[in-house]
């Protein structure tokens, strides 16, 4: 068995969230006798101005390559014109976060990172045996991770994909996920589906969207106490966060 590990989205602060990702997750993994493989699509923006995250005016300070010991890679700068066809979709629905789409955005930015990393960890040539990781860069990890507990049901064969348990908001938590090669190509790639999944929710949400990916793929979906912290470019932990410390 190998580990592929994809990290996706906006990098922040990388130097924080890197060394708790190789002490929860890596170091685990390695000391199973598993090798591991990372590839890593980021969406730098300019500049962070998000009102719903409390960043504003900020720069992004992540060196992922440095801090995430990856082995493959593609950083790119972020341009709505690259989302321009999944926006209009998601502009035909109600702004589920209320923020004048903002957050549809930047959710539309992360689903693409998610197809282009896919297409980078189809360069490992995985297979059925692989186990394959999914994990945001901003993401400070809490919890070591322990392979009987967390992922059990994936190397037993009976389970697809495994997702946090916390903060679902009525669908499946979209934070990270360790999955078989069938579940995290359909997490990876879910923005081809994001038409019908806007018409089944009514809106563009992220957890919601994966809970409707998940049944539409027949996804066998298990859950894991292992927590990660969203990190915010000034330090700041998101608020709605701290109650799992």
């Amino acid at each position: 068995m190998r580990c592929l590990i994809g990290y996706f989205g906006l990098p922040r602060l990388t130097s924080m969230t890197g060394p708790s990702i190789q002490r929860c997750i890596l170091d685990p993994l390695r000391q199973a006798g598993i090798p591991v493989l990372a590839a890593g699509h980021f969406n730098r923006p300019l500049m962070i101005d998000n009102p719903r995250s409390g960043e504003k005016g900020l720069m992004p300070q992540a060196d992922p390559p440095r801090d995430l010991a990856l082995d493959l890679w593609e950083d790119e700068v972020q341009n709505d014109e690259a989302i321009a066809a999944p926006l209009a979709v998601a502009h035909a629905y109600p702004d589920a976060f209320g923020d004048g789409y903002v957050s549809t955005r930047n959710l539309c930015h992360q689903l693409r990172s998610l197809d282009r990393l896919w297409a980078l960890l189809a360069a490992f040539n995985p297979v059925a045996s692989d186990l394959i990781m999914l994990l945001r860069p901003d993401l400070l990890y809490v919890d070591e991770l322990k392979l009987e507990r967390d992922l059990r049901g994936i190397l037993a064969g009976s389970i697809d994909v495994i997702v946090p348990d916390w903060q679902p908001w009525g669908g499946l938590n979209d934070r990270f996920a360790f999955a078989n090669l069938l579940a995290a190509r359909a997490f990876a790639t879910r923005i081809h589906l994001m038409a019908e999944g806007c018409a089944e929710s009514g809106a563009l949400h992220g957890e919601r969207f994966l809970g409707f990916v998940a049944a539409t793929h027949g996804l066998r979906v298990a859950r894991t106490t292992l927590r990660g912290l969203r990190l915010r470019s000034d330090g700041r932990f998101a608020p709605n966060d701290l109650a799992m410390l």
